[in-house]
């Protein structure tokens, strides 16, 4: 199921919310729990239900080695081992089968059957793992039961693009209702709206932008490329934090806390800045089940930047089977590493510091987007072609959604027919208007001290009413897909 749908804002989100709050308080904490399993279950199996059995069966499996783990601390390092290999090896048999068989002559005999594979396959897996981790680490007590785990692997808000989530922080959550309170679904309100304006308004403008870019990367001229980066750096950024907005808001008006995923990346003054501030979770897993197990900086330097890169690679091979992603990993590892080396030795202004990470982050997302890498290359290589000029028409007519292109076209038609300031030049201001906007505040970090303004009730209006009114042809979340 969409959270981008007229069917989830408008049915299935009141109803979950309603009922959680009113079966929690008629019928007690476990009734609650039951019917917050069987919403989660609708969700995640809306598109292809018999995708469950997958899920349930790998996570009976791993709950149940998770106990046996907690039980035998002593033996628990192997089971953890086998635990993980197992779990990934189901996501790598959905996820990167087609990958791997491209690079040998049976490539096209075979693709796992779509229908089998879980939403959110790459979040669920590495909840789980973390759970096995837990485990061993005896960070979670005899509490958590199969159905606190089973309500936190199929939970609605978490499920398409997380937060990564820990069961031992969000299962007693899960277990009863909080107190109602008036202000907290305000605040969450606040957040899902925002976060669903992220998406629909915002990020489906730049989205046009890129997509209309890398659709025609061979003909595109020097300016027309350079947006086309711009769009898709402000694509993503809007996109993901849209959803993190939106997952929190969700998560709130049920009175649940989920860690914080995303908090303002592109105002990072390093590389290492921007991933303690872009997917905050995921950076946490893999520094926990990945960098630290592999010995972290204990060995020395040449150690933690052989580790660094290791852990950069599988983050990009866990984005998606592809050279594009493993490059961008590779990148991001070696930018870390030369911070790494360079500590102490290179101090830079921090407008310079910002300029940096933020053209390399732009540079680095091109080959995150890109279809291939040739194609990757030939966007780049065409910001050093000649021919400098101002942006072209096709370009900037591209940028509006549908719906409000047509009206600008018709605005323009009969206020100016031979004018270009509605077709052509308020398209294209939409760009350093995103850019603006990068620079305000984290709203998940502002909603904690939450008071309902005038202001915020209309924009909180605003942008559901226009999300609705504009979700026909919306993609679906870019980190949907991993």
């Amino acid at each position: 199921m969409n959270v981008q749908s007229h069917l989830f804002v408008l049915a299935y989100l009141p109803l979950v919310l309603i009922l959680w709050r009113v079966l929690g308080g008629r019928l007690g904490s476990r009734a609650a729990q039951l019917f917050l399993l069987c919403a989660g279950a609708v969700f995640c199996g809306w598109a292809s239900p018999l995708s469950l059995l997958v899920l349930g069966t790998e996570g009976a499996a791993s709950f149940a080695l998770g106990r046996r783990i907690a039980r035998d601390p002593a033996r628990g390092k192997p089971l953890l081992w086998a635990g993980s290999l197992l779990l990934l090896a189901v996501l790598a048999f959905f996820k990167y089968t087609g990958f791997l068989l491209s690079m040998t002559p049976l490539e096209g005999l075979f693709a796992p059957p779509a229908w089998l594979m879980p939403l959110g396959l790459s979040f669920v897996t590495f909840q789980q793992i973390l759970w096995l981790r837990d485990c061993y680490d005896g960070e979670v007590g005899a509490e958590v039961s199969p159905l606190d785990y089973a309500c936190c692997l199929t939970f609605f808000a978490t499920a398409t693009c997380g937060p990564i989530t820990r069961v031992g922080e969000l299962a007693p959550q899960l277990r009863r209702p909080a107190p109602f309170s008036w202000e907290e679904l305000a605040a969450g309100l606040y957040c899902f709206a925002l976060g669903l304006g992220k998406k629909v308004l915002v990020a489906g403008v730049f989205a046009n932008g890129a997509n209309f870019g890398y659709a025609n990367v061979g003909e595109l001229a020097p300016a027309d490329a350079l947006l086309t980066i711009l769009c898709y750096t402000l694509q993503i950024y809007f996109d993901f934090s849209g959803y993190c907005d939106m997952a929190s808001g969700m998560a709130r008006m049920m009175g649940v806390r989920l860690p914080v995923n995303f908090n303002s990346p592109y105002q990072a003054l390093s590389v290492r800045d921007f991933w303690g501030r872009w997917h905050i979770t995921l950076s946490t897993f893999f520094r926990r089940c990945v960098y630290f197990p592999l010995g972290g900086s204990r060995d020395g330097t040449a150690a933690a930047c052989r580790n660094v890169m290791i852990v950069f690679l599988l983050s990009g091979l866990w984005h998606g089977a592809g050279w594009g992603f493993l490059i961008w990993g590779a990148l991001h590892g070696l930018a870390q590493v030369a911070e790494r080396l360079s500590q102490g030795k290179l101090s830079l202004p921090k407008p310079l510091s910002w300029l940096l990470t933020f053209l390399f982050v732009n540079i680095a997302w091109v080959f995150f987007r890109a279809d291939s890498v040739g194609q990757a290359a030939a966007l780049l290589g065409s910001l050093f072609q000649g021919g400098w000029a101002l942006p072209s028409r096709e370009f900037a007519a591209a940028l509006p959604l549908k719906a409000l292109g047509s009206v600008l076209g018709w605005l323009q038609a009969a206020a100016a027919p031979k004018g270009l300031l509605l077709i052509y030049w308020l398209p294209l201001a939409l760009i350093p208007v995103g850019l603006g906007l990068l620079a305000l505040p984290n709203p998940l970090v502002r909603a904690e001290r939450f008071q309902p303004t005038p202001w915020r009730c209309f924009l909180t209006t605003a942008c559901l009413a226009g999300a609705v009114l504009f979700f026909a042809g919306v993609d679906t979340f870019i980190y949907a897909n991993f």
